[in-house]
């Protein structure tokens, strides 16, 4: 159905403007971009929001909102966490932010949130069922059972619950009140499977063969469309040697869920009993591709295969079982069997010799058995202890295509920024290094503060100068690199005539940096700081073109790293080892007195940190985002940077919520990384 929805439409370079606004029509335009899924969007409307007035709660709950449509969780509970420092009494934030809690798997916090919740709403059922819910996955069964039994109170025909309630019970091993609540269920909603399926799986765990099967047949006759039920209808049936009637159950299982790998395993178990070798095997197959580690799908594969003649192919899969359980007897002879019919008389000995040696010392084997489970499980704890750092570090080093498709939504704010873009590929580079220049690109929906009275009081004086900053400068073109030759000559040939100032230097050196003449810049740079001394705009450019000269002498030295490796170290000659080292230096004390000249002059730390960082200096590039981000807190780039520093040194919370810090602030790749960081 085509929606309608009229809203008023400002372009995004007015957004600072919007001070003089009403901050309810910001809000509704944000609700608005909501609305239209242009989350990241709306994020911007609701900082505007946040800058003009920080009492408001409202704000903070609608960026929660967005933050958790763009998959940044941790984000969108520290804004329901501010929303309710600026007011306690709103329990929609206490709901909104147990509910992220709960996705957080901070269980017992999010129970404590709707209990919050409650105390403004006693009999809301939402915050009952949200409650019960956080109950559950904290494990904490009798607290669940408790508010089902509160909603039952509220709305006795909330039928639904009744099986909650049976399941609950289930887990506190009560079976007995559990066939009660599922009796009960099935007496008033006669019509839903549900009942049939639940009360069916515990007779079937109580032993109730016939009675499992009864109810089974009930839960289909009303057209179940869960595959377990006719997983274990087929089990039933098998037992009962119904064969044609289980082989059925299990194809409409697998029909329904063809994930499911129990559907297969149990269909090609039964059709290797009935001789059909090779459809079984396909099913096994089907299986191991599922989970490899599926030991018993492997034997059950590598006999078929004994069977229809595939010995090399059994012989492979019993020597996997073998790498995974080096004890295991059956596995030597199977492979014996194989090689004996191979023709291979030398290796079928060797193997039943292996399996009777360790029949003989069965008590030694079984030891040293156990002494590798326990190993293994001691491994797989430890891995568990270093938690998620060294498979996200793996991230690090990822390059892969972005997936898209032509037929998405188009926003009105470009495709770009437009619903879920968590799900957009984007790959795990820092932002670079901010350069000033005369033309640049802006990205409207970064909050980076990109002016500086110095540079603003520079282009008034030497008019008409267009000096900006920013990290995106536009590729040379072949028009450009023309106008810049043109530039160049100019600036050239009034040097001639007259005695050059210090700003004539710089630009003629801008203009040499911007053909990548980086040699011509440095000199000009070196005579413009001569004649003025505290020519601060003068070191900071100075450092990133020596900075690129330094990164292009490195590009230059990769590609004959293979020639002579002797030669080299660090991918650098050694000789020139000691050069970089200077260049390095020389770098960062032009840095060093950009920040001295101009100490609220914040990209001088956020290069400077890019810098170290790339030479693995952490400690000191963190310290030095974090200076960056005291002169401006609203420094998109540094708290992405340290973010992703953060998440390389293992310090996950802090890496996640800078990401989210910058994503709030327009960097819109930080929620895909995000997505995949937490994971």
């Amino acid at each position: 159905m085509k929606r309608f929805f009229l809203i008023a439409f400002y372009l995004l370079s007015q957004l600072t403007a919007m001070a003089q606004w009403n901050t309810d029509r910001i809000m509704d335009m944000g609700q608005n971009a909501m609305y239209f899924s242009d989350y990241v969007i709306s994020i911007q409307y609701f900082n505007q929001v946040i800058a003009i007035k920080p009492h408001l709660a409202e704000p903070y709950l609608l960026r929660a909102h967005a933050k958790y449509f763009l998959g940044d969780f941790e984000g969108a509970e520290q804004d329901c966490t501010e929303a309710i420092n600026r007011n306690p009494f709103v329990p929609r934030a206490y709901y909104i932010r147990g509910f992220l809690r709960n996705q957080l798997k901070f269980h017992k916090e999010a129970a404590v949130d709707f209990s919050k919740a409650l105390e403004f709403s006693p009999n809301d059922t939402t915050f009952i069922r949200g409650r019960a819910e956080a109950y559950e996955r904290d494990r904490n069964y009798t607290a669940a059972l408790n508010d089902v039994n509160q909603l039952l109170h509220i709305n006795p025909k909330s039928y639904g619950l009744l099986y909650e309630k049976g399941r609950y019970y289930l887990e506190l091993k009560d079976t007995v009140e559990a066939e009660k609540a599922f009796d009960k269920f099935i007496d008033v909603d006669k019509k839903s499977s549900l009942g049939w399926s639940a009360r069916a799986l515990l007779k079937m765990q109580k032993k109730d063969k016939d009675g499992a099967l009864k109810d089974y047949n009930e839960a289909i006759k009303r057209n179940s469309t869960f595959a377990g039920d006719y997983i274990n209808r087929g089990i039933l049936n098998n037992d009962k040697k119904n064969y044609k009637q289980a082989l059925s159950d299990y194809d409409r299982a697998i029909k329904l869920d063809s994930t499911e790998s129990l559907g297969y395993y149990n269909r090609g178990f039964l059709r290797g009993f009935l001789g059909d070798s090779n459809n079984a095997l396909a099913d096994f197959t089907r299986v191991l591709d599922m989970d490899s580690t599926n030991t018993e799908a492997r034997l059950k594969k590598a006999i078929l295969e004994y069977t229809i003649g595939k010995y090399k192919n059994a012989i492979a899969d019993y020597k996997i079982i073998i790498s995974k359980y080096s004890f295991y007897i059956p596995a030597y002879h199977g492979i014996a069997e194989c090689e004996d019919k191979l023709g291979n008389a030398k290796n079928a000995f060797r193997y039943r010799q292996m399996a009777q040696n360790i029949e003989a010392n069965k008590d030694y084997y079984k030891r040293k058995a156990k002494e590798i489970l326990l190993a293994e499980n001691k491994i797989a704890t430890e891995k568990q202890k270093v938690g998620a750092a060294g498979n996200k570090r793996n991230l690090f080093n990822q390059n892969k295509a972005q997936n898209t498709t032509d037929n998405e939504p188009k926003s009105q704010y470009g495709n770009a920024l437009w619903g879920n873009i968590q799900n957009k590929y984007a790959d795990v580079t820092t932002e670079g290094n901010f350069v000033i220049s005369h033309i640049t690109l802006i990205d409207k929906i970064r909050r980076t503060n990109l002016f500086h009275p110095l540079i603003e009081k520079y282009n008034k004086e030497n008019y008409p100068s267009s000096l900006r900053i920013s990290n995106r400068e536009i590729p040379l073109t072949s028009e450009l690199l023309g106008a810049y030759f043109d530039a160049i000559n100019k600036t050239t040939d009034s040097i001639a005539k007259i005695t050059p100032t210090a700003d004539v230097l710089f630009s003629r050196a801008l203009q040499f940096a911007s053909v990548q003449d980086y040699i011509g810049a440095i000199d000009d740079l070196d005579k413009a700081i001569e004649l003025r001394p505290d020519f601060m705009i003068a070191y900071f450019t100075r450092a990133n073109v020596r900075y690129r000269l330094l990164d292009a002498k490195k590009n230059e030295q990769k590609k004959v790293v293979d020639e002579e490796p002797g030669l080299y170290k660090n991918n650098l000659p050694v000789v020139e080892n000691r050069s970089y080292n200077i260049d390095l230096t020389m770098i960062v004390q032009d840095l060093d007195k950009a920040a001295e000249l101009t100490p609220d002059f914040s990209f001088s730390y956020f290069n400077k940190a890019n810098i170290l960082s790339t030479n693995k200096d952490f400690k000191t590039a963190i310290a030095l985002y974090t200076r960056s981000i005291e002169v401006d807190n609203e420094f998109a780039e540094a708290y992405f940077n340290r973010g992703l520093i953060y998440l390389f040194i293992g310090e996950d919370n802090k890496g996640l919520s800078d990401l989210s810090k910058a994503g709030e602030l327009g960097i819109i790749k930080s929620y895909n990384l995000i997505q995949r960081f937490k994971n």
